[in-house]
């Protein structure tokens, strides 16, 4: 089940956690570099994951196929996630680009 919560790094609720720095700075604001970061991280951590145990399986270290599998979808999902998470971050820019001062 913890493993789930890792595919959570851009759902809301990521916002309302306050890690000390965020705290010392304000109450409100949220460092958008480091929550990319972050989101970055996960996605890397879940392919690497799954990369591991498509080795173990192929290696015959480890037979359990139903985990490999599992691995995999939640790589994939995450890589797409963060893939759509970057088109709607470059459509704003360009939105931004557009307007008229």
């Amino acid at each position: 089940m913890s493993e789930i919560n890792k595919l959570n790094f851009l759902l809301p609720n990521k916002l309302d956690t306050n890690t000390p720095s965020q705290t010392a700075k304000s109450e409100n604001t949220v460092d958008f570099s480091a929550l990319l970061k972050d989101a970055l991280k996960d996605v890397n951590d879940a392919q690497l994951t799954a990369d591991d145990a498509v080795q173990k399986v192929l290696s015959g270290e480890s037979k359990d196929i139903h985990s490999t599998m599992i691995a995999l979808q939640k790589a994939d999902v995450s890589l797409k996630m963060m893939l759509e998470v970057r088109n709607k971050i470059m459509d704003a820019y360009q939105e931004i680009l557009r307007t008229q001062v």
